[in-house]
Protein backbone atom coordinates (compact mmCIF):
# COMPACT_ATOMS: atom_id res chain seq x y z
CA UNK A 1 0.00 0.00 0.00
CA UNK A 2 3.07 2.20 0.64
CA UNK A 3 3.59 2.25 -2.73
CA UNK A 4 0.21 3.32 -4.41
CA UNK A 5 -0.60 5.94 -2.12
CA UNK A 6 -4.06 6.46 -3.63
CA UNK A 7 -5.02 3.22 -2.78
CA UNK A 8 -4.95 4.22 1.67
CA UNK A 9 -7.14 4.16 3.89
CA UNK A 10 -7.87 8.07 4.74
CA UNK A 11 -7.29 6.97 8.42
CA UNK A 12 -3.51 5.04 7.31
CA UNK A 13 -3.24 8.22 4.93
CA UNK A 14 -3.14 10.15 8.13
CA UNK A 15 -0.94 7.73 10.17
CA UNK A 16 1.68 7.71 7.23
CA UNK A 17 1.64 11.88 7.24
CA UNK A 18 2.89 11.44 10.65
CA UNK A 19 4.99 9.05 10.42
CA UNK A 20 7.00 11.39 7.77
CA UNK A 21 7.04 14.46 9.15
CA UNK A 22 5.99 15.19 12.90
CA UNK A 23 9.80 14.58 13.53
CA UNK A 24 10.76 17.62 11.79
CA UNK A 25 7.64 19.47 12.41
CA UNK A 26 7.01 19.52 16.22
CA UNK A 27 9.91 21.26 16.08
CA UNK A 28 9.18 23.65 14.14
CA UNK A 29 5.90 24.29 16.23
CA UNK A 30 8.00 24.69 19.48
CA UNK A 31 9.83 27.63 17.55
CA UNK A 32 6.68 29.43 16.90
CA UNK A 33 4.71 28.65 20.54
CA UNK A 34 7.83 30.16 22.28
CA UNK A 35 7.07 32.96 20.45
CA UNK A 36 3.77 33.53 20.83
CA UNK A 37 2.43 35.61 24.50
CA UNK A 38 0.60 34.03 27.02
CA UNK A 39 -3.25 34.57 26.42
CA UNK A 40 -2.50 34.55 22.19
CA UNK A 41 -5.22 33.48 19.53
CA UNK A 42 -3.65 31.73 16.64
CA UNK A 43 -4.84 30.23 13.45
CA UNK A 44 -2.84 27.72 12.61
CA UNK A 45 -3.54 27.24 8.88
CA UNK A 46 -2.55 23.42 7.45
CA UNK A 47 -2.66 21.82 11.14
CA UNK A 48 -2.98 18.27 9.47
CA UNK A 49 -3.54 15.53 12.21
CA UNK A 50 -2.39 18.03 15.24
CA UNK A 51 0.41 15.84 16.35
CA UNK A 52 2.99 18.15 16.00
CA UNK A 53 0.66 20.60 18.24
CA UNK A 54 0.17 17.98 20.79
CA UNK A 55 3.97 17.19 20.78
CA UNK A 56 4.17 20.70 22.64
CA UNK A 57 0.93 20.76 24.53
CA UNK A 58 3.08 21.71 27.38
CA UNK A 59 3.32 25.72 25.98
CA UNK A 60 -0.21 25.92 24.95
CA UNK A 61 -0.97 24.69 28.23
CA UNK A 62 1.57 26.97 30.30
CA UNK A 63 0.45 29.75 28.11
CA UNK A 64 -3.00 29.47 28.02
CA UNK A 65 -2.59 29.44 24.35
CA UNK A 66 -6.18 29.01 22.53
CA UNK A 67 -5.75 27.80 18.74
CA UNK A 68 -7.98 27.39 15.80
CA UNK A 69 -6.98 24.57 13.40
CA UNK A 70 -8.14 24.38 10.33
CA UNK A 71 -7.23 21.66 7.38
CA UNK A 72 -8.76 21.37 4.08
CA UNK A 73 -7.96 17.24 4.38
CA UNK A 74 -11.11 15.54 6.21
CA UNK A 75 -8.80 13.07 7.15
CA UNK A 76 -6.65 14.80 9.06
CA UNK A 77 -8.97 17.11 10.77
CA UNK A 78 -10.78 13.52 12.26
CA UNK A 79 -7.46 12.30 13.55
CA UNK A 80 -6.80 16.00 15.03
CA UNK A 81 -9.98 15.73 17.40
CA UNK A 82 -8.90 12.17 18.73
CA UNK A 83 -5.50 13.61 19.34
CA UNK A 84 -6.34 16.87 20.53
CA UNK A 85 -9.08 15.34 23.09
CA UNK A 86 -6.68 12.02 24.18
CA UNK A 87 -4.02 14.98 24.98
CA UNK A 88 -6.53 16.90 26.99
CA UNK A 89 -6.71 20.10 24.72
CA UNK A 90 -9.87 20.12 23.82
CA UNK A 91 -10.61 23.80 25.13
CA UNK A 92 -7.93 25.32 24.03
CA UNK A 93 -8.08 24.12 20.86
CA UNK A 94 -10.77 24.47 17.98
CA UNK A 95 -10.44 22.47 14.95
CA UNK A 96 -12.54 22.89 11.59
CA UNK A 97 -12.27 21.47 8.27
CA UNK A 98 -11.69 24.20 6.31
CA UNK A 99 -10.18 26.18 3.59
CA UNK A 100 -8.15 29.69 4.36
CA UNK A 101 -9.43 31.04 1.44
CA UNK A 102 -13.41 30.38 2.08
CA UNK A 103 -15.12 33.99 2.72
CA UNK A 104 -16.77 32.86 5.80
CA UNK A 105 -14.28 31.88 7.92
CA UNK A 106 -13.09 36.03 7.77
CA UNK A 107 -16.84 36.38 8.49
CA UNK A 108 -16.78 34.36 11.76
CA UNK A 109 -12.98 35.61 12.80
CA UNK A 110 -13.83 39.19 12.93
CA UNK A 111 -13.83 41.68 15.57
CA UNK A 112 -13.16 40.35 18.81
CA UNK A 113 -12.55 36.97 17.68
CA UNK A 114 -9.94 37.87 15.70
CA UNK A 115 -6.07 36.25 15.98
CA UNK A 116 -2.69 37.25 17.21
CA UNK A 117 -0.92 35.77 15.43
CA UNK A 118 -1.21 32.79 12.03
CA UNK A 119 0.56 30.02 11.59
CA UNK A 120 1.41 28.06 8.31
CA UNK A 121 3.59 24.75 9.16
CA UNK A 122 4.96 23.33 6.01
CA UNK A 123 1.24 24.63 4.25
CA UNK A 124 2.21 27.80 2.44
CA UNK A 125 3.52 26.87 -0.39
CA UNK A 126 1.08 23.97 -0.89
CA UNK A 127 -1.98 26.44 -0.68
CA UNK A 128 -2.94 27.22 -4.75
CA UNK A 129 -1.79 30.96 -4.21
CA UNK A 130 0.28 31.50 -1.59
CA UNK A 131 0.46 35.83 -1.42
CA UNK A 132 -3.68 35.35 -1.72
CA UNK A 133 -3.47 32.86 1.55
CA UNK A 134 -1.16 35.04 3.21
CA UNK A 135 -3.86 37.86 2.66
CA UNK A 136 -6.85 36.08 3.50
CA UNK A 137 -4.58 35.32 7.18
CA UNK A 138 -4.08 38.67 7.63
CA UNK A 139 -7.73 39.86 7.19
CA UNK A 140 -8.19 37.82 10.34
CA UNK A 141 -5.19 38.86 12.49
CA UNK A 142 -5.81 41.52 15.02
CA UNK A 143 -3.75 45.36 14.47
CA UNK A 144 0.23 44.06 14.44
CA UNK A 145 -0.95 40.59 14.16
CA UNK A 146 1.99 38.53 13.00
CA UNK A 147 2.37 35.30 10.53
CA UNK A 148 4.29 32.80 10.75
CA UNK A 149 5.62 30.56 8.19
CA UNK A 150 7.96 26.70 8.76
CA UNK A 151 9.04 25.42 5.99
CA UNK A 152 11.80 23.23 4.19
CA UNK A 153 13.05 25.47 1.17
CA UNK A 154 16.02 24.59 -1.54
CA UNK A 155 18.95 26.53 -1.29
CA UNK A 156 20.82 25.86 -4.66
CA UNK A 157 19.23 24.07 -7.83
CA UNK A 158 18.12 20.26 -7.64
CA UNK A 159 16.84 19.19 -10.81
CA UNK A 160 16.43 15.63 -9.34
CA UNK A 161 14.47 16.63 -6.46
CA UNK A 162 11.97 19.22 -8.73
CA UNK A 163 10.73 15.35 -11.00
CA UNK A 164 10.82 13.77 -7.63
CA UNK A 165 8.99 15.58 -4.84
CA UNK A 166 5.82 15.78 -6.70
CA UNK A 167 5.73 12.13 -7.75
CA UNK A 168 5.68 11.87 -3.68
CA UNK A 169 2.21 11.79 -3.14
CA UNK A 170 1.68 8.72 -5.18
CA UNK A 171 4.33 7.18 -3.04
CA UNK A 172 3.64 8.16 0.19
CA UNK A 173 -0.50 9.65 0.37
CA UNK A 174 1.07 12.67 1.61
CA UNK A 175 1.07 16.39 -0.86
CA UNK A 176 4.54 17.27 -0.42
CA UNK A 177 3.87 19.91 -3.20
CA UNK A 178 6.91 20.81 -5.72
CA UNK A 179 10.25 22.49 -4.90
CA UNK A 180 10.67 25.66 -3.54
CA UNK A 181 13.61 27.60 -3.39
CA UNK A 182 14.79 29.89 -0.96
CA UNK A 183 14.64 33.22 -2.97
CA UNK A 184 10.75 32.38 -3.27
CA UNK A 185 10.13 33.33 0.25
CA UNK A 186 10.47 37.10 -0.39
CA UNK A 187 8.88 37.19 -3.74
CA UNK A 188 5.57 35.62 -2.17
CA UNK A 189 5.64 38.06 0.34
CA UNK A 190 6.47 40.89 -1.64
CA UNK A 191 2.95 39.50 -3.58
CA UNK A 192 1.01 39.68 -0.49
CA UNK A 193 2.48 43.20 0.37
CA UNK A 194 4.02 41.94 3.53
CA UNK A 195 7.73 42.74 5.36
CA UNK A 196 9.58 39.55 6.54
CA UNK A 197 10.64 40.62 10.15
CA UNK A 198 12.31 37.27 11.28
CA UNK A 199 13.76 35.17 8.84
CA UNK A 200 16.34 31.80 9.64
CA UNK A 201 16.71 28.64 10.01
CA UNK A 202 14.40 26.71 12.73
CA UNK A 203 16.73 25.90 15.62
CA UNK A 204 17.48 22.12 15.28
CA UNK A 205 15.92 21.46 12.07
CA UNK A 206 17.28 21.03 8.41
CA UNK A 207 19.82 23.32 7.57
CA UNK A 208 22.96 22.45 4.93
CA UNK A 209 24.10 23.29 2.01
CA UNK A 210 20.87 21.75 0.26
CA UNK A 211 17.94 22.90 2.37
CA UNK A 212 16.96 25.14 5.29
Amino acid sequence: LLTMGWFLHPNAMADVYDFLIIRMTKVWYKAVLERCRGGDRILDIGIGTATALVKNADLVRSKRLVVVGIDYEEAYIKKAINVVSNAGLSELVKLHCKSIYEPALRQVFTGAAKFDCAYFSGSLTLMPDPPAALKCAAAMLVDGGKIYVTQTFQNRPSPIMERVKPLLRRFTSVDFGRVHYYDEVAQIAAKAGMTILEDGPVPGSIDNANQT
